[in-house]
């Protein structure tokens, strides 16, 4: 068995050492058998920026580069070697400037989308656009994919109406949209891949599940709004316009869950607080409690973030994809496609 050398402070050392990375060549989850070698590089960088969250050397974006390039190096590499040209000139993404050029990031998943899926050319085959809102990435995927039926799933068809009414799109004849929720889906048709660009804090878990249960063979996204994972709807404090915007954002987000009027759009009780961590490895690094601080962290922190994606890789790990990952992106692959 080989492993992966990394980079770790004294801390990080044992607490690879203490949770078997070092003692044992596999974990088994269920009929999963996973190999240390595939879960030691996200593990020691989970275990590596904890640490940098514990000592607080976060929100200091130069601070929060130097945790990510020093723990994340060698998940960065195996993204670039795969798909070069990440447009991380928008590092941090936790400023305005970063929230707003996510759409970047967007559009470079989407081309590798695009790139993976070019090969099936049968109607029979079929693309999820998990958490669509307004239909314009399935749309677009649609356009580039014109022999592959494109589905959007939004559990509120209002938004998606209301884009098609005011930009005056014609949709491309292999899209469609389906009214479903995320957390108790009742599509049964078995797609080739789910993706998202963008869902909101434990909506992300919720997709990710539905790839796994339905048996899409690829799963690529953007996660977004770490802080409310668990039913989470409250932000440490801090002066600055990025903090507010999380603050204001959870408020609205109260008063909509008060109101009683939208069960399921963005919490499920399938997804409380103790569900988190997700994955069976980060349980020994890392308790529900600290995960949930470092939720009320996330909304300005991009090494708080990467804690709670990280947790997210390993999850799916366990559950028999390949992963690799940078900057809110994850791309998934089954190794043996149901």
């Amino acid at each position: 068995m080989k492993y992966i050398h990394l980079r770790l402070t004294v801390k990080g050392k044992k607490a690879l050492k203490r949770i078997g990375c070092v003692r044992y060549p596999a974990w088994e989850f269920g009929d999963q058998m996973v190999n240390n070698e595939e879960r030691e590089a996200p593990l020691a960088a989970l275990v590596g920026l904890l640490d940098f969250f514990r000592q607080r050397k976060i929100i200091d974006h130069r601070a929060e580069r130097e945790g990510i390039e020093q723990h994340a190096s060698l998940l960065t590499a195996a993204w670039d070697q795969k798909f070069p040209n990440f447009p991380r000139q928008y590092f941090p993404y936790t400023s305005f400037k970063g929230q707003y050029y996510r759409g970047r990031r967007d559009t470079y998943l989407k081309d590798i989308v695009v790139r993976m899926l070019s090969d099936y050319d049968s109607t029979d085959t079929t693309i999820v656009n998990a958490a669509c809102v307004f239909g314009r990435h399935a749309r677009y995927l649609a356009s580039r994919l014109p022999r592959v039926r494109i589905v959007g799933m939004d559990i509120q068809p209002a938004w998606y109406w209301a884009y098609r009414l005011v930009r005056g799109f014609r949709f491309p004849d292999n899209f469609s949209f389906v009214r479903d929720n995320i957390f108790a889906p009742k599509m049964e048709e078995q797609p080739v891949a789910v993706v998202f660009f963008g869902a909101c804090g434990s909506v992300t878990d919720g997709a990710i599940d539905y790839a796994i249960n339905i048996g899409a063979r690829y799963l690529m996204f953007r996660t977004c709004c770490h802080d409310n994972i668990g039913g989470n709807l409250s932000v440490i404090k801090r002066f600055n316009n990025v903090n507010r915007f999380f603050r204001l954002k959870n408020w609205s987000f109260g008063r909509m869950i008060r109101s009683g009027k939208y069960p399921d759009y963005y919490f499920s009780d399938k997804y409380p607080r103790t569900a988190y961590p997700r994955s069976e490895s980060a349980k020994s690094a890392i308790t529900t409690d600290e995960m949930l601080e470092v939720a009320r962290y996330s909304g300005d922190s991009d090494i708080c973030r990467a804690i709670i994606d990280l947790d997210r890789y390993l999850y799916l790990i366990e559950r028999g994809f390949k992963v690799v990952y940078q900057g809110e992106l994850f791309v998934a692959e089954r190794e043996e496609h149901l």
